[in-house]
């Protein structure tokens, strides 16, 4: 006769743990009315009016996928995707990999490190649209400091804004110098968690730089890189304002992101059922790619137990 298993017992709350609880609650439910008000019903709202045909006058019709449709049969909504695509990974790579170079690079001992380490902050504290204003005028072909640096060495000049590559190589550029400083920080404050004692042992043991930093350094930095990859994919999707100081989607559509569509659809052709449907595609990708990282997060959680 088989033996049975009896289940285990649940575990019981003690009334001390329910009335904590439920303090806790109270605590958090300004918070989280604050937030369903501010993020969840725009959020409702906007999907309830992608499946709609928002008339001039405000007139609402029930339109079903219909604006879906339309959206994915549109050569310029395929193409922002596209480019959304080419320019998130853009500015993910290059404001990650250039903040941990930033990181490692303040993480040594020299002289004026604390100088360096506040300018490091200069650039994040610059908004959105004045960094692609810098940035315009640093590349233009007339009056930029590029090319006045350039023909200083006997070159020739150069005019990336009006080339759809180069373009769209500057947007990424201008992003990622913004980005990568808060990027920088995140990994210095994770390097300055690394003991003393693990680099020096290594070093005893005759690793190099590259051993140290790809077997020591970047394992246990993989929670602060999760982290970093999560908030530069979304900040690279997301984007409009530096795009949009610097090309406006130009040359030609080159730099036309999903929000430069999404922007033009709603507030250009007034068109609210196809902008609300961009939106809602949008917060859909950056959504999905969020539950991937933080699910990443979650399995990465414990890697430092193994070093320590």
């Amino acid at each position: 006769m088989a033996e049975t298993t009896a289940p285990a017992p649940r575990r019981r709350t003690s009334p001390r743990g329910r009335a904590n609880a439920r303090f806790g609650l109270v605590l958090a439910t300004p918070a989280l009315v604050f937030v369903l008000g501010l993020v969840a019903w725009p959020a409702i709202r906007t999907t309830i009016y992608s499946l709609q045909r928002v008339s001039f006058r405000g007139e609402a019709r029930w339109a079903g996928l219909a604006n879906f449709r339309t959206l994915f049969a549109d050569e310029q909504f395929r193409h922002a995707l596209t480019t959304t695509v080419l320019y998130a990974v853009g500015f993910l790579l290059v404001s990650t990999l250039l903040g941990l170079g930033f990181a490692l690079l303040l993480n040594t001992g020299f002289r004026g490190q604390w100088l360096a380490r506040s300018l490091l902050i200069v650039p994040w504290a610059c908004p959105w649209v004045m960094v692609g204003m810098i940035w315009k005028w640093f590349v233009d072909g007339e009056v930029g400091a590029l090319n006045g640096a350039l023909l200083a060495l006997g070159l020739d000049g150069v005019a990336p804004l009006s080339d759809s590559t180069g373009a769209l190589v500057v947007a990424i550029l201008a992003g990622a110098w913004r980005q990568a400083s808060f990027t920088g920080l995140l990994f210095l404050a994770g390097l300055q968690t690394i003991p003393r004692e693990l680099p020096e042992a290594a070093m005893v043991d005759g690793t190099n730089a590259w051993q140290r930093l790809r077997h020591l350094t970047l394992p246990w930095l993989r929670p602060v890189i999760v982290v970093v990859v999560i908030i530069n994919t979304i900040f690279g999707f997301m984007q409009f304002d530096t795009i949009w100081a610097l090309t406006q989607g130009g040359p030609g559509g080159a730099t036309s992101v999903l929000s430069i569509y999404l922007y033009q659809q709603l507030f250009v052709y007034t068109n609210t059922g196809l902008g609300s449907a961009t939106a809602v595609v949008l917060g859909g990708v950056a959504l999905v790619l969020g539950f991937v990282f933080v699910k990443l997060l979650y399995r990465s959680s414990t890697i430092t137990e193994g070093i320590e």
